[in-house]
């Protein structure tokens, strides 16, 4: 292996380079959100949502933390924004993963003012991080 390869993986700064990690989905509600508790300290609210791709049904997890949701149910449409992430954790002697949505704001599809504001902040969250540099500020 590389150097290279081996100081990028590492997260050495060889390049200022820019990315963005935001998602927007809108679909329906598939089936009631789950509750847990996880560490005494935080709330995971999990739930799917059927969305269409290319004409095709594709169920998206989603996950918040901490956050109190609307007041939805099995079948109400409803527009996430937030960003994906890969979870490990341990099942018996295995660790397992799962790519999911992580909440920053949820809204009712029906609600068509909050839905204009929700995409005007995305916008204006991605010309930020377009300028933005990739590099984690020194403390």
């Amino acid at each position: 292996m590389s150097k290279r390869a081996t100081r990028i993986a590492r997260g050495a700064n060889t390049k200022q380079q820019q990315s963005t990690n935001i998602a927007v989905v809108r679909g329906a509600l598939v089936a009631q959100p789950t509750v847990r508790v996880i560490d005494r300290h935080q709330r995971a609210t999990t739930f799917d949502l059927a969305t269409l791709v290319g004409g095709r049904r594709v169920v998206v997890p989603v996950v918040a933390l901490n956050m109190d949701l609307p007041l939805i149910k099995v079948g109400d449409e409803v527009t996430v924004v937030g960003h994906v992430r890969r979870r490990f954790f341990r099942v018996g002697p295995r660790t397992q993963s799962i790519t999911e949505l992580l909440v920053e704001q949820i809204v009712p599809g029906t609600k068509s003012a909050r839905l204009e504001k929700l995409f005007s902040t995305v916008s204006a969250r991605t010309r930020e991080l377009r300028s933005a540099p990739l590099t984690r500020d020194k403390e």
